[in-house]
């Protein structure tokens, strides 16, 4: 890790929050880092911008729908699987022991919308489904506990009320907020709130500020916006010591303060000119610090994530490790909410491959109830389709897994082959 970086540990919670900016900044790739300084900072006349030399990156290995072995020549003992938001709950439900609740938890996946929530009732659900609404409403709440949080919430405020109950450095009176006021907290009615609460205002503007680190849309984690030029966020290279991870700030460009123009006009010494000149020296030292957070803080998850796929970085292992956004958050004691924004449309590049941050949040690997993992049944899978001697719906596969006591949906197992089919592709392309 670069010297003179300081660790997420040395940020409080409340440092974090109680810059505004730097939950924009945290959301931000490298590429749209540049389009922020331009688009945000280009009216203070005391911030001049220091560009980096073009650098090319369009001969990089792009892998950002594909998580693949660095070494080409690595043993491929399994399929791979391309992350997707619906792959990654599936294979979060087949952890849990077969029956009939986890059967229900498959079906209610292809009820959820475009933004990950579920907007039908438990009680339109079972009818949907002819099952006892009591199982649907089980089967539900199972659901609403799994990764990404806020997951198959009815509305927006039960999918804020989800992610505060399952993130431990909430703000204590986060959730009851949500729950009793949220009326209120729309209409930043913090007065009305405060009357009727009890609570102090410092209390309320708290939870305000934690409500931003919130994600409105839990869908959002897999989002892959298109990239011409994919600029990756911080690289991997293999020292003496082992691999290291670095920041990669030299795509950015750095940020000077004019000191020289802003003596010259602190020298009129004009009252309202001085709070004119003051507030925009303020702006930019508030913007360098958050920078340094946002340092941190991504390096910090980066370094997580490299410890953690070790062997798969050194061509070791063929598929990654299974890991969770919550497993991050809690080995570097931060939000789950600040995590995620770290993880999100984030990428790192070792050798001549590039992945997303978020390729590597998976469960792929664990092995469930069954005894088996995701990985060991895809497998499988691809074991029946190549001994197969004519076409096998996804009903004909769940048979023949079910004959190895291998009990699986068609969902999933449609998922599987749509994936491989996608990879098969690529290959040949």
């Amino acid at each position: 890790m670069q010297s003179g970086i300081r660790k997420p540990a040395d940020y409080t919670k409340d440092q974090i929050l109680s810059h505004p900016r730097l939950l924009d900044l945290l959301e931000l790739n490298g590429e749209q880092l540049t389009f922020y300084f331009e688009d945000r900072l280009i009216e203070n006349p005391f911030i001049e911008f220091d560009y980096p030399m073009e650098r090319r990156v369009s001969d990089m290995t792009r892998t950002v729908n594909q998580v693949v072995s660095v070494h080409s020549g690595s043993d491929q003992t399994g399929p791979s699987v391309a992350q997707d938001l619906e792959t990654f709950i599936y294979e979060q439900i087949m952890l849990y022991r077969q029956t009939p609740i986890r059967d229900i938890m498959m079906d209610l996946v292809d009820e959820l919308d475009e933004r990950g929530y579920l907007p039908q009732s438990y009680q339109d659900l079972a009818l949907k489904f002819q099952k006892d609404p009591i199982m649907v409403l089980d089967a539900i709440t199972l659901l609403q506990q799994l990764e990404p949080a806020g997951l198959a919430a009815y509305d927006l405020q039960q999918c804020l009320m989800l992610q505060t109950e399952q993130d431990s450095h909430a703000p204590e009176a986060s959730y009851q907020l949500l729950a009793d006021y949220f009326e209120e907290l729309e209409r930043e009615d913090y007065q009305a709130i405060a009357q009727q609460s009890g609570l102090s205002d410092p209390t309320i503007q708290a939870c305000v500020a934690y409500y931003q680190t919130l994600r409105p849309e839990p869908a959002s984690l897999f989002d892959r916006p298109h990239q011409d030029q994919l600029i990756p966020d911080v690289q991997v290279v293999q020292e003496k010591e082992g691999l290291q991870v670095v920041y990669n700030r030299q795509y950015h460009p750095k940020l000077r303060f004019n000191q020289v123009y802003y003596d010259e006009m602190s020298a009129r010494q004009d009252a309202e000119l001085m709070n004119y000149i003051q507030m925009h020296q303020k702006m930019y030292e508030d913007v360098s610090e958050c920078l340094k957070i946002r340092e941190a803080l991504m390096l910090a998850v980066a370094r997580m994530i490299v410890d953690q796929q070790i062997d798969f970085f050194k061509g070791e292992q063929a598929h990654p490790q299974p890991l969770l956004l919550k497993e991050i958050a809690n080995s570097l004691n931060l939000p789950v909410s600040i995590t995620r924004l770290v993880v999100m449309n984030k990428h790192l590049k070792i050798g001549n491959v590039v992945y997303a941050f978020n390729d590597f949040i998976n469960v792929s690997g664990k092995v469930g109830r069954s005894g088996l993992s995701a990985l060991n049944i895809q497998a499988n899978i691809q074991s029946i389709l190549s001994q197969a001697k004519g076409p096998l719906t996804n009903e004909d596969i769940v048979d023949k897994l079910s004959q190895q006591q291998i009990m699986i949906s068609p969902q999933l197992v449609g998922r599987y082959r749509q994936n491989q089919s996608k990879q098969d592709d690529m290959k040949q392309d």
